[in-house]
């Protein structure tokens, strides 16, 4: 006789868990986060400490390595989170080819546009960074993937995919760790965009404020995923509600 639970379908990420590669997928980009943090403190402290009150151009107007490391290594956990995303769209969906390289084209489009945008401001100076048209393009590339992946998980682990309230239980679970971080992820990338084309050059300065989280919210995002995937697997869900059967007379 087969078992109920040989039947019970797999939901990606509920029924496997690899501890040994999720570990070094968060030790990659909590690597990249932590160079983003170190960089961005030691830039800000020259910025409002050691360069105060002076007008030099390297003060001033020169493009500063610290940016663009930490710039890139933003990009770069962006990139990482989604491709770790990707994968799980790629188990959810059965294999779907188109969407999971929507995904994955989305999410290199964002990287390539990211460093070209950085390529360009290193020819020039660092009023480049934020005038320069790539800018809103990798934003915009980043919120398209983040919209993506979040439209996938809540169709795909939706609950009307399965029959057993206990699977459901745990699905609508994840289901809203992956709707939740993914929005995050979404609205910051959004806001980036939406930033640059403010009137004045003051609006495009302003991607200063969703852009130093950027790096932050990618990692949370992986890290709210992983840890809600395990506490599902340990929680106990509800008892199973059986219908009552109508009375035959």
């Amino acid at each position: 006789m087969t078992s109920v639970s040989s039947k019970m379908p797999c939901a990606g990420s509920v029924c496997s868990y690899y501890p040994s590669a999720d570990s070094s997928k968060v030790l990659l980009v909590f690597a990249l986060d932590t160079i983003n943090t170190l960089v961005d403190v030691y830039f800000y402290g020259r910025a409002f400490i050691t360069c105060r009150w002076k007008t030099t151009y390297a003060c001033t107007l020169e493009m500063p390595w610290d940016l663009s490391v930490a710039i890139g290594a933003s990009f770069l956990v962006s990139f990482f989170v989604q491709c770790f995303y990707a994968h799980r769209i790629w188990i959810i969906s059965n294999r779907n080819k188109l969407l999971t390289g929507a995904v994955l084209v989305a999410a290199s489009a964002q990287l390539v546009f990211g460093f070209v945008l950085l390529g360009v401001a290193r020819t020039g100076n660092i009023a480049t960074l934020f005038n320069s048209p790539y800018n809103p393009v990798n934003s915009l590339g980043s919120a398209v993937c983040d919209a993506i992946i979040t439209a996938s998980v809540l169709f795909y682990l939706r609950p009307s995919r399965t029959n057993l309230l206990r699977k459901d239980y745990h699905i609508q679970k994840l289901n809203l760790v992956y709707v939740q971080t993914g929005l995050i992820t979404f609205l910051n990338a959004l806001a980036i965009a939406i930033l640059y084309y403010q009137d004045g050059i003051a609006g495009e300065y302003l991607t200063v404020a969703p852009g130093i989280v950027k790096s932050k919210t990618y990692l949370n995002a992986l890290l709210a995923v992983l840890n809600a995937r395990k506490l599902t697997r340990n929680q106990p869900a509800p008892p199973l509600e059986i219908p009552t059967l109508p009375t035959i007379h």
